[in-house]
């Protein structure tokens, strides 16, 4: 039973045929607003319901899965075939996600290895982490603590920054106090985040939507090396308007480079609500 078996949850992005390929083992994230139950990952696409539904009812979004008990039953298929388990999850500050396999942990000490690596990240910074792990683990040459070791040194580089043009979701979620996001809307401010040790940090406020792009911008300029950078919005008609000015605004700054755009998950859906544009950035040289 020498075999890893790597585990995440359906934040990670990354294609579906390469999470297959990897041998990973995707748990979908359930997300639940008013009394409706949204399902998502690389294979079921309930991020995009879920956005829709909110530029209609602004519910509350609470993320309900993968459960203990979801955890527990991928524990328990996977002990048919190896004892030992890695897991590579979505920050423990952004949802319960990870507390939830900590919880169905629990139940096989003494049965089975299993590790869980808080990413500190979440969408295409966990899928760097995971495709990084699953190659090394396929190629079978190095420990398991030198490989936890090697996705750990990649998680510093990992940055991700974004804005939102609402403040109740972040309000719900403890981002703000009562009276920042009441004076927010009063100024109609827009927040520009960023993701620092795994939590979102509200940094500045801009009066209007073209100043919070130019915060996105600002930031991917002070990088000299950018393996990859992402862009995530929430696929409205008004955040592809959005999307085409950031890209031409990163042009000259970042020149001869593709900017590919991704619709964000229900995460940070939770956090952001369906008014938010950001960037995650994997800063090089190079996967250690």
């Amino acid at each position: 039973m020498n075999h890893v078996q790597l585990i995440t949850d359906g934040t990670a992005y990354l294609p579906a045929a390469r999470l297959r390929e990897l041998g990973v083992i995707s748990l979908p994230i359930v997300a639940q607003a008013a009394d409706k139950l949204f399902m998502y990952d690389q294979q079921a696409q309930g991020h995009i319901e879920l956005l829709e539904y909110l530029a209609q009812e602004r519910a509350l979004v609470e993320i309900v899965g993968p459960t203990p008990d979801d955890f527990r039953a991928v524990f328990e298929r996977t002990l048919y075939r190896t004892n030992r388990m890695l897991l590579i999850l979505s920050s423990e500050h952004l949802s319960p996600v990870l507390n939830n396999a900590q919880i169905a942990a629990r139940d096989f000490m003494g049965r089975c290895d299993i590790t869980i690596l808080d990413s500190q990240t979440i969408s295409v910074g966990l899928g760097l982490l995971v495709e990084h792990a699953g190659e090394l683990l396929q190629e079978g040459e190095l420990p398991l603590p030198e490989v936890i070791r090697r996705v750990r040194g990649m998680i510093p580089r990992i940055y991700v920054v974004m804005i939102t043009h609402t403040l109740d979701y972040l309000y719900r979620s403890k981002k703000l106090s009562a009276m920042q996001a009441i004076l927010g809307s009063m100024l109609n401010t827009h927040p520009f985040l960023v993701i620092e040790d795994g939590a979102i940090i509200p940094q500045e406020k801009s009066r209007a939507p073209e100043k919070s792009l130019d915060k996105l911008v600002e930031f991917a300029s002070e990088f000299t090396r950018i393996q990859d950078l992402v862009i995530f919005h929430s696929g409205s008609e008004a955040s592809f308007a959005e999307l085409a000015s950031l890209r031409s605004r990163l042009e000259p700054v970042l020149p001869n480079r593709d900017f590919p755009a991704i619709i964000y998950d229900p995460i940070l859906t939770s956090h952001i609500g369906p008014n938010g544009m950001g960037m995650v950035i994997y800063e090089g040289p190079g996967r250690p």
